[in-house]
């Protein structure tokens, strides 16, 4: 069915009217609607985030529902990000055991999808002009997608659709498994460098660019990681031997001179380790390995305390 203006105010759960005003009020609302940074990449580069502020927040996360329910979109099988059941973990298990692994990223993923490819989503899944017009203008930020509004994960996955669609027929053609998390392509069996080559042409074809830098064949008997979890044995994905280490070693420091003390003059600090993101990787651990990360997660929740801080957008990657 076709969605009107009258419509998407009624998803976002304010008046037209006020919707009309939010829309213009973005392009300037840095400070007040949302709060704009900037994070330095590991390999060069600046990927900017943005917090929307009330009542700017309070509406994307209506639209946000809307769109989960509205939205004709069905996430194909091998899309594991932003996808309720699936994870790291489910993503890494289609990856077990396999003679070779290649992984590709996708350059600056969220801000190369623009205005034009989002308003052209909305209209194929049944938005009328003008509603798109102003959906768009509400879920984009300089004509990009940004990364932080509840929005953009889902109309990530729907403008890279086709795409998929277009890898996964490729990848069964060659007898390839295929699993696509985010911007983070892996691809396992067989793998030849034909195909990182075919790969890339079809994405260029699509519009998108490979950050060749983050290109990997990783080959069985020696390092194979799928979304940062080790896929080298047949039977489960494992986390990295350095991230046990690293976390017990935190464990040890803060069990015998506490909490404090490992922030100021361990590197806790450094490494942005709150309470909130130490017990988040404990949990990630759990999930994967739980022999291993519950103890850690009891131990940690024993010794300190989770906060109330409104912490930055962390990507797990970047803690080592």
């Amino acid at each position: 069915m076709p969605y009107s203006v009258n419509d998407l105010a009624d998803q976002a759960g304010v008046s037209v009217e006020a919707l009309e005003r939010l829309s213009s009020s973005l392009p300037a609302g840095s400070g007040w609607l949302y709060v704009r940074s900037a994070h330095r990449k590991r390999r060069g580069g600046i990927r900017e985030v943005f917090k929307p502020l009330p009542p700017f927040d309070a509406i994307n996360k209506n639209l946000h529902r809307a769109f989960i329910n509205l939205l004709p979109y069905e996430a194909p099988s091998h899309v594991h990000g932003f996808v309720r059941g699936r994870s790291t973990v489910t993503n890494a298990r289609q990856h077990l055991g396999k003679a070779c692994v290649l992984r590709m990223d996708l350059e600056d993923f969220f801000p190369s999808i623009d205005a034009a490819t989002v308003r052209s989503s909305l209209r194929e899944l049944g938005y009328e002009e003008k509603a798109a017009d102003l959906a768009v203008n509400l879920v984009t930020i300089g004509d990009k997608l940004p990364i932080g509004l509840s929005t953009s994960p889902l109309l990530s996955n729907v403008a890279f659709l086709s795409t998929d669609h277009s890898l996964a027929e490729y990848a069964q053609s060659e007898g390839l498994s295929f699993t696509r998390y985010v911007d983070d392509l892996a691809f396992s069996g067989d793998v030849a460098d034909r195909h990182s080559t075919e790969i890339t042409r079809i994405l260029d074809n699509a519009g998108w660019s490979v950050n060749t830098h983050k290109t990997a064949f990783m080959r069985r008997g020696g390092p194979q990681y799928v979304t940062g979890l080790y896929v080298g044995e047949p039977d489960a994905p494992r986390i990295p031997r350095k991230v046990k280490r690293k976390m017990r070693w935190i464990l040890h420091v803060v069990s015998k001179f506490g909490y404090d003390t490992y922030m100021e003059d361990f590197g806790g600090r450094e490494d942005r380790m709150r309470p909130r993101r130490l017990l988040g990787w404990a949990c990630h651990i759990a999930a994967v390995e739980p022999d291993v990360g519950f103890p850690l997660l009891r131990a940690f929740s024993d010794l300190i305390s989770d906060d109330d801080e409104d912490e930055e957008l962390e990507d797990l990657h970047d803690l080592l």
